[in-house]
């Protein structure tokens, strides 16, 4: 092998290894936790779906371009804030698209937030939310947008858990 053609072959090798690794880097950012203005912080959470039994759970069925609004009521003292919004279990796996925007209350807007948010293109959104001190108290807004689903809708669960 000449040193033309061993040179060509290791500068080829040497940017592969760096796309490479510039995918890894891109990949795992967008997955570290970020602070809001509101000192909320927002991370991809760990999957609670093996824990139903401790969640606040509402389900439904979503169409093309709806949005649906769920209110849940957090108390005073909370500190750590885990959603879980799943529609996996369809007819269809690996084609519909949700978004989840939340509002807590006194606060700025949290999202939108998509499928693989958490690092992982499942169908679900798992985030944990946290704040240096408690919380806001009082009604969150969590809205679902049906952004691509079929016509005849997708089912989903909402689950919501709180930790003092």
């Amino acid at each position: 092998m000449n040193v033309t053609k061993c040179s060509a072959q290791v500068v080829e090798r040497i940017l592969v290894a760096a796309l490479l690794t510039s995918l890894l880097l891109v990949s795992g950012a967008a997955a570290l936790p970020c602070k809001t203005a509101g000192g909320i912080a927002v991370a991809p959470a760990d999957d609670v779906s093996d824990r139903v039994e401790l969640l606040r759970s509402v389900g439904g069925t979503i169409y093309p371009d709806e949005y649906q609004t769920v209110w849940k009521s957090v108390p005073s003292g909370v500190r750590t804030l885990q959603v879980y919004l799943d529609w996996s279990g369809h007819q269809h796996p690996g084609t519909d698209s949700l978004a989840l925007t939340i509002t807590p209350p006194g606060s700025g807007v949290l999202g939108p937030y998509r499928d693989a948010v958490d690092g992982r293109m499942d169908e679900k959104i798992s985030l944990t939310l946290s704040g240096s001190d408690s919380l806001p108290s009082g009604t969150w807004k969590f809205l679902i947008f049906g952004e691509d689903v079929p016509e005849e809708g997708t089912e989903y669960t909402l689950n919501v858990i709180y930790y003092y």
